[in-house]
């Protein structure tokens, strides 16, 4: 008789999966379930314990017989547990996993074979929708993300908008060695830090694909010292993504805010510098940091009246229309720093001015037409009084009616969208 043929199972994949964790024992093992059920699997998976006072240490006890690994340290921020994990990686790909998340099935080894597919690029990324509340839940939301064949795109488009989640996302670990350890002083945001520090560095390939659900819920965030109820984050990340870009304000060098060749960015023109100027200015004051956005806007004013210019290009329509779009932290505090930044903005030539107004106008116009979200309505509609005082004018009415018959939301990127 012959003997009944047997499927060999496959080989794992050549991946660590870092799984950093703090009292979350109750999501912990559904992480790891989907994690480990990848097929094929991870070779590695490590649970760094970021010091747990609850049953996190007997659900992780449980994996053991499948070759999980626990290291347990004192509570010190999910910025230190990665930086734990990272020095015990044995694999050369590196799956950065929230404890609380689900990843889908086949993520794994379409991240895999992209960057197999692709040896000049550092890391691979695909979409992420949000759920909320117990598992399986159909009711999700898709998040939105961005790919480009040109990194310098890419990586502006990054910068404005954190669009490339860890849970999404399989990098090389030289990648993770070439730009050094997450930094310790983010108890938030430690994760957009590292992934504009990868961008900058190296090339991404965006996938169509749900790569995880993310779970939200009412739960404490963050580390023991620093950690922030629910409602409490979009004002802890308004506050950490401030030190984020006032550094990379003065880190990065102008051109670096162009998108073009590298000739063109290794030496622009001042047509060009004047573009990057006020696409980092764009960026500051979508992430409400107002000096910086007028500092950059009054410069830019006078550089455009010493060029004569009297049109915008396109990379500048698209910075415009995302300052006050919808889901930007472009808040003003009180009334003076509307004033400074609007200031700045009336220091443009005539033409110029009103063609700026129209853009920065577009947005506000759809967020009237939705007064809900991560905003209190009352708050909602004072901002938009604010902006709508310095931007209905009769040449910013023209020109946002120009605006309106184009469409440049963005500018050397493309959507990323799933099936």
């Amino acid at each position: 008789m012959t003997a009944p043929t047997t499927v060999a199972a496959r080989a794992p994949l050549p991946v660590t999966v870092l799984m950093p964790t703090f009292n979350r024992a109750h999501y912990l093992a559904e992480a790891l379930d989907s994690v480990l059920g990848q097929e094929p699997p991870p070779a590695e998976v490590i649970i760094i314990d970021d010091g747990s006072d609850d049953a996190t240490g007997e659900v992780a006890a449980a994996y053991a017989a499948r070759g999980v690994a626990y290291v347990r340290q004192d509570n010190a921020g999910k910025a230190a547990a990665l930086n734990n994990g990272l020095g015990r990686v044995a694999q050369p790909f590196v799956w950065i996993f929230d404890d609380d998340d689900i990843a889908a099935p086949g993520t794994l080894a379409a991240l895999h074979q992209a960057l197999v597919d692709h040896p000049d690029a550092g890391y691979a990324y695909g979409l992420c929708d949000k759920f909320f509340g117990e598992w399986p839940n159909d009711a999700r939301e898709r998040n939105t993300a961005y790919a480009s064949d040109e990194p310098a795109a890419l990586y502006v488009r990054l910068m404005e908008d954190f669009f490339i989640w860890q849970g999404a996302m399989l990098a090389r670990r030289s990648c993770y060695d070439a730009v050094g350890p997450f930094d310790t002083r983010l108890a938030r945001s430690q994760d957009y830090e590292m992934a504009l520090r990868l961008g900058r560095r190296f090339k991404g390939v965006g996938l169509p694909i749900v790569a995880f659900h993310q779970r939200h819920h009412a739960g404490l965030r963050g580390p023991k010292g620093a950690s922030v109820k629910a409602h409490e984050v979009e004002q802890a990340w308004r506050k950490y993504n401030h030190l984020i870009f006032r550094e990379l304000h003065g880190s990065h060098a102008l051109p670096e805010f162009f998108i073009g060749s590298p000739e063109e960015r290794a030496a622009p023109s001042p047509r060009q510098t004047l573009t990057a100027r006020i696409q980092r200015g764009s960026i500051m004051a979508r992430k409400g940091l107002w000096d910086l956005a007028a500092a950059d806007f009054g410069t830019a004013a006078r550089e455009a009246s010493a060029q004569g210019v009297t049109e915008l290009c396109e990379q500048e329509k698209a910075a415009l229309r995302r300052i006050f779009q919808r889901g930007a932290r472009s808040i003003f505090q009180d009334g003076a720093e509307a004033e400074r930044f609007f200031g700045a903005i009336a220091g443009f030539p005539r033409a110029l001015r009103g063609r700026i107004e129209g853009n920065l106008l577009l947005p506000v116009t759809y967020r009237l037409r939705r007064l809900s979200g991560v905003t209190d309505r009352r708050f909602e509609i004072g901002q938009l009084r604010i902006m709508a005082r310095h931007l209905l004018k009769g040449s910013s009415i023209r020109s946002y009616f120009d605006a309106r018959r184009t469409d440049r939301g963005m500018y050397g990127v493309e959507p990323l969208l799933a099936a």
